[in-house]
């Protein structure tokens, strides 16, 4: 079954995060970091986005259905993901990348922390 509030929970501590690291970011290094931080968030948050539509179409199933349901929305983010720095790359060459590649991963970590958290359900 599909525990949609750890789902949501996730998605939401992902937008924290993403904030949360774009003002030191952006005080230290400049809008043009905090911005390139929140475009690194968003790719992570919208690639999550994509894993979920993807992976939990069917609440219930055999195994091997849900298995590659999985697999395919890990392919899709993956994919993404790959696209969307590539295109980054291509198209906005003044980013700074040290800051781009920073809110990417500090907002990918939100689902190990998520990890550790009980989200519930509000009712």
């Amino acid at each position: 079954m599909v525990n949609k509030a750890q789902i949501q929970g996730i998605i939401r501590l992902k937008v924290w995060i993403t904030l949360a690291v774009a003002v030191p970011v952006s005080i230290v290094w400049g809008w043009q970091a905090g911005f390139a931080s929140v475009m690194g968030g968003t790719v992570a948050i919208l690639g999550s986005l994509i894993y979920v539509r993807a992976a939990y179409q069917l609440p219930y199933g055999p195994p091997e259905v849900l298995m590659k349901l999985h697999y395919l929305g890990e392919a899709l983010k993956m994919a993404f993901t790959l696209v969307v720095f590539a295109a980054i790359f291509v198209f906005h060459r003044k980013v700074v990348w040290p800051a781009l590649f920073f809110g990417y991963i500090a907002a990918a970590s939100a689902f190990w922390f998520g990890l550790l958290i009980k989200f519930k359900d509000k009712k």
